[in-house]
């Protein structure tokens, strides 16, 4: 179903009557702009990662939400058959767009194009996108609401004890915190006052006033309320340009007063929930505290916490607490399909390819019909990339995936096989810890066998390959041109690389500990965009990574007094200076050129 503010407000107690009876949910989010990986190296961190994302994001947002609840269907009374469960979905796709001037966000042409290839409605977005709040953005919205309905409360009150009292006293100047009308408003008030004169000698029921900005409004009510105290009763209405006005009626009595004002506040309280939007959605989707299961969903999962709920913090244990706060049990399918078991029969991660596999035996999907028959998907005419309907392609792939294990569906988070793989998610590109494990700490491993090495771009893969052939076979990742990691096989041989090879020119070789320290040394360095290639500190020369004139003489000087010492030729941070850096002043990182949004593994 395709939500958007024309239907938000009716539709969204059914809303959140699926989100109260699912059994688990899977969402998917399209974005303005994805956070560059390309800042990423293959042996970083799982912290490391989350604070270059974080940082590699400017302020891109969710232009789309889908949600998908799943309801597993329990078995009829008396049936113990062991026939595969009945699963029922809803499915929403929600267009969200920022509402007010002071709401400033980022866009990525190659992410926009991508959207418009795949038949975005950017008409529906711009016009009838939902809007959002984030939780403090939320509360002073709602405070500032209240304050204005006790506002009115106090001067309702203060008429009826007016009238109860029989007190015919009107304000004067005295009583009231008048603002001195500038001179160029004066007419405009002037004209207002006759106006409402003339509209009190006449039979009309009402009279459309002050429809100019809102300091000339506040005038106009100063004036009502100083010359026609218990003659009229005022509201301010929408005119059909969108501009604010003032409706003056004929004072109504004061059990009208009182209903007119329970319809303001209903009104009021209805248009707070559109201005809250989307964030109502999510709020009820924390407060399930059920399995949501997306697919690659670390971008889905911060730009979702960033838009809706809270700043995303930058220290990592902060993160994973606030994730856990909101989002108790997360199932990312792309770290499912690392299964041993699961990989023999899913050759490619791509979620319609693994959609495929799991079509196919081993697996199985039970059956899945629509509880909105008006509002069903179909996978022969799927709409990739609408965000409703790939988060309905996860939840069967995820239905497929826990075949193999013959999971219960009722207890799906119960299972000891899925167990393993919650509160995992999935990151591209790193070489071994590839997950942000929320429930704790990620597993360390040695790094002792891996190898930074930098070499002429005239080089490729035999040569390195060819320089390491002593220590046995080894598995090269590509940084750029002009560097890459070499990961040994046969680890035993580790201490001996730096002994055996050592410091040639045109040719260098750092241990992992070594290159570590170098990062450490570049961490203040601002970053910069090379080209299509990736992203380099700035001060480097070239694209490529190549160093200057300068920084290549002092690579061959300190070649020259490079010493190998008997325990393993180390080098010291001293000895490595950020003006020798093989990177030229930085670090840029490659994975050759990328396909973003087509036939990549990474969607």
């Amino acid at each position: 179903m395709e939500i958007t503010k024309k239907n938000f407000n009716d539709e969204l107690p059914s809303i959140r009557e699926a989100i109260q009876e699912a059994s688990f949910f899977a969402m998917d989010c399209e974005f303005t702009g994805l956070a560059s990986d390309r800042l990423i190296f293959p042996f970083d961190t799982p912290e490391e990662v989350y604070l270059k994302t974080i940082e590699a994001s400017p302020q891109y947002i969710i232009v789309q939400f889908g949600l998908c609840a799943f309801r597993v269907e329990p078995p009829a009374e008396g049936d113990e058959s062991k026939a595969p469960p009945r699963v029922t979905y809803k499915c929403y796709n929600f267009y969200c767009y920022p509402k007010g001037r002071t709401h400033v966000f980022s866009c990525q042409g190659e992410s926009m194009r991508f959207l418009a290839d795949n038949g975005f409605d950017f008409n529906k977005l711009f016009r009838e996108g939902l809007s959002y709040a984030s939780e403090a953005d939320e509360q002073r919205f709602r405070a500032e609401v209240k304050e204005r309905q006790a506002a009115r409360a106090a001067v309702l009150q203060a008429a009826a004890d007016e009238n109860s009292t029989e007190t015919d006293s009107k304000p004067t100047e005295s009583d009231i915190s008048m603002i001195p009308v500038p001179e160029e408003n004066q007419q405009q008030v002037d004209d207002t006052d006759a106006r409402i004169s003339a509209f009190l000698q006449s039979e009309e029921k009402e009279l459309i006033v002050g429809n100019g900005n809102a300091f000339q409004r506040k005038l106009i009510y100063q004036m009502i309320e100083q010359r026609y105290t218990g003659k009229v009763s005022t509201s301010t209405v929408t005119l059909e340009d969108n501009q604010k006005a003032i409706k003056v009626e004929r004072k109504r009595t004061a059990e009208a007063e009182q209903a007119f004002e329970q319809e303001r506040i209903a009104k009021e309280n209805e248009e707070l929930d559109s201005k809250v939007g989307l964030s109502l959605v999510l709020q009820e989707l924390s407060k399930a505290r059920k399995l949501i299961v997306g697919h690659n969903m670390l971008l889905d999962l911060l730009y979702i916490l960033r838009q809706f709920f809270k700043p995303l913090p930058t220290d990592y244990k902060e993160f994973k607490k606030l994730t856990k706060e909101i989002f108790p049990i997360i199932l990312d399918t792309k770290y499912l399909c690392t299964n041993a078991e699961i990989k023999v029969n899913v050759n490619s991660s791509v979620l319609a390819h693994v959609y495929d596999a799991v079509r196919q035996p081993p697996f199985s999907i039970p059956d899945v019909k629509p509880a909105l028959p008006a509002h069903e998907y179909n996978v022969e005419n799927g709409k990739q990339h609408e965000a409703g309907y790939d988060a309905y392609l996860t939840g069967m792939c995820f239905l497929g995936l826990v075949s193999r294990f013959e999971v219960d569906l009722q207890n799906p988070t119960k299972d000891p096989v899925l167990r393993k793989y919650l509160n995992r998610i999935f990151i591209l590109r790193l070489a071994d810890i590839n997950y942000i494990y929320l429930n704790g700490s990620e597993p360390t491993h040695s790094r002792d066998h891996v190898f930074y090495v930098t070499f002429p771009e005239t080089w490729r893969s035999n040569d390195l390959v060819a320089k390491f052939k002593p220590f046995g076979s080894v598995h090269l990742t590509w940084m750029d041109n002009t560097s890459a990691f070499v990961t040994l096989h046969n680890r035993t041989a580790s201490s001996l690389v730096l002994k055996t090879i050592g410091y040639h020119t045109g040719f260098s070789i750092y241990s992992f500990a070594q290159f570590s320290q170098m990062k450490l040394q570049h961490t203040g360095v601002k970053r910069g965009r090379n080209s299509s290639t990736g992203a380099v500190a700035t001060g480097s020369s070239e694209p490529g990574g190549k160093s200057d004139a300068n920084g290549q003489k002092k690579e061959k000087e300190e070649a020259k007094k490079q010493k190998v010492a008997d325990n393993g030729a180390k080098r010291t941070a001293d000895d490595k200076k950020p003006d020798d850096d093989p990177a030229g002043g930085g670090w840029q990182t490659v994975k050759r050129s990328r396909t973003t949004f087509k036939d990549n593994d990474e969607w």
